[in-house]
């Protein structure tokens, strides 16, 4: 037991700094290419920031533990939505979001719903898997052009990400830079290898499905850096920014993580996670989006529901195993 919870914790560290360094090399090989700072935070921050819980998905369905690749995407899907966005707001209240009404909430509401209807024989196949990347790579070409072309916007996202594009002396050469993109790329997979393999002893140990493990502790680890840069932007003021981190990494989840999982060798879908997790995950979208449509926003009352929502579905979820 002790072995297989070692291998996690050590996986997850390869999969933190791995992704620590394959983002700061590809960066600074951005930078060394001329690339607009839009063009570098929008698709490579953007895309190589959800890695890790993609090589851990494709790393489960590679070593026959699909079930944990579909836990995770719905896992973790929830819980940045009921437990990111409660803790956050318990801290500091989140305001009105004028976009969840317009530019969020078809994209998220689709893609779930599209998700659970590839999955209704109970396996998304590769080629389902192929539209739903396909589906992911539009909405980054759209969400580049559209930010492009308001001018005003395009100058506000390039200022916030100044700070996050800042490129170490050391990478300041392309070589180097090169060097950490492949070693970061390297640590991803030798890690999201380590999680899964930790991961599926745990369920075997205990006697549980890895679907549900999936859905916990697998999900659970996935989504812990989008709940530290929440609760630390909420810390500093900023808690709104947890909501545009949970609306990204929710559909990178689906179409992106769900699409390339589905890619390698199809995402086994159980009847219980269609029916149950699914249907969760569905209804807890629709709440976002209608909670940060009112005017008052996500307040610490609904806070207070929202992480007691995560824990009561937790806590029914180990009881179906």
């Amino acid at each position: 037991m002790l072995t297989y919870v070692l291998m996690m914790v050590a996986g997850f560290a390869l999969l933190y700094f791995g992704g620590e360094a394959m983002v700061r090399g590809a960066v600074a090989l951005g930078r060394w290419l001329d690339l607009s700072p839009l063009v570098v935070g929008i698709i490579i921050i953007g895309f190589a920031t959800s890695l890790p819980e993609m090589v851990v998905s494709i790393q489960a369905v590679l070593l026959g533990k699909a079930e944990i690749a579909t836990g995770n995407i719905l896992g973790s899907n929830i819980a940045n939505i009921l437990l990111v966005l409660g803790i956050t707001a318990l801290i500091l209240p989140m305001h009105h979001q004028s976009r969840a009404l317009t530019r969020d909430a078809a994209p998220l509401l689709l893609s779930a719903i599209v998700f659970m209807a590839f999955a209704i024989d109970g396996v998304i196949h590769p080629l389902q898997g192929v539209l739903l990347f396909l589906a992911l790579l539009a909405l980054m070409m759209w969400e580049f052009n559209r930010t492009r072309r308001e001018t005003r916007l395009a100058r506000e996202v390039e200022e916030e990400l100044q700070e996050e594009m800042q490129v170490h002396p050391l990478m300041q050469k392309p070589p180097l830079a090169l060097l950490a993109t492949v070693v970061g790329l390297a640590m991803l997979v030798w890690g999201g290898d380590f999680f899964v393999r930790g991961a599926s002893g745990i369920a075997e140990h205990f006697g549980i499905s890895h679907g549900l493990i999936g859905l916990t502790l697998v999900a659970l680890g996935t989504s812990s850096p989008e709940l530290a840069s929440s609760i630390i932007a909420a810390r500093h003021g900023h808690s709104d920014v947890a909501y545009g981190n949970v609306v990204g990494s929710n559909l990178f989840n689906i179409l992106g993580v769900g699409g390339a999982a589905a890619m390698v060798g199809g995402l086994t879908v159980p009847p219980v996670m269609l029916k149950v997790d699914a249907i969760v995950m569905l209804l807890a979208t629709a709440a976002m989006i209608l909670v940060f449509s009112w005017r008052k926003g996500l307040t610490r009352p609904l806070a207070v529901l929202f992480t007691a929502s995560y824990l009561a579905y937790i806590s029914m979820r180990a009881a179906l195993l």
